[in-house]
């Protein structure tokens, strides 16, 4: 099963560290706590280095291989003072499902640490992400900073829309050229 809670902004490091050794005291399940990081490019003394950055700002996940969701230490978790709460469905359940349980389990496969992706793009339609952990995703595009490298594009996970800003190499800026040279 896997869970995601919100935590205090600037104390996510500290909240999976808390939350992980406390998991480690009161569960003999298989458990794996982290925080989504991205690789983007940055501009430093005058050089682009990569360096990693949150996904998303307040959210840590949690895979907990517990047998029943009833059995998961919710409201011990929430005696963390940096724990704000966790997230939950309308029908009471905490468990992601749907659109929600394999965005975690796609963040899961990469260890929660997100690479630099190609993209195919055309200025303010969808894109193609053509390679990388973002592989296969299309989303539309918010914004676009030639200048760092840097993309927004806003995807759909679930019921959830989200902008998520990252690194990329361009490839083309016309889709159809692009997608003619494969």
């Amino acid at each position: 099963m896997y869970f995601c809670l919100s935590c205090l902004t600037t104390k996510e490091e500290e909240t999976r560290e808390r939350v992980t050794k406390f998991l480690s005291t009161v569960t003999d399940c298989e458990f794996l706590v982290w925080f989504p990081k991205k690789e983007v490019r940055e501009k430093r003394m005058g050089r682009y280095e990569s360096v990693e950055k949150p996904m998303f700002s307040n959210y840590i996940f949690i895979y907990w291989g517990g047998e029943s969701e009833s059995e998961f230490p919710f409201y011990d978790l929430k005696r963390i003072p940096t724990v704000l709460r966790i997230l939950g469905y309308d029908d009471n359940t905490h468990a992601l499902k749907g659109k929600d349980l394999e965005f975690a389990k796609w963040i899961h496969t990469h260890d929660g640490h997100i690479k630099q992706s190609k993209v195919i793009y055309r200025e303010g339609q969808r894109i193609h992400i053509t390679d990388g952990p973002l592989k296969g995703f299309d989303g539309n595009v918010i914004k676009v900073d030639k200048h760092h490298k840097r993309i927004t594009v806003r995807f759909v996970f679930g019921e959830t829309v989200s902008d998520i800003s990252f690194s990329v190499e361009f490839l083309s800026k016309d889709i159809d050229s692009a997608t003619q040279q494969r």
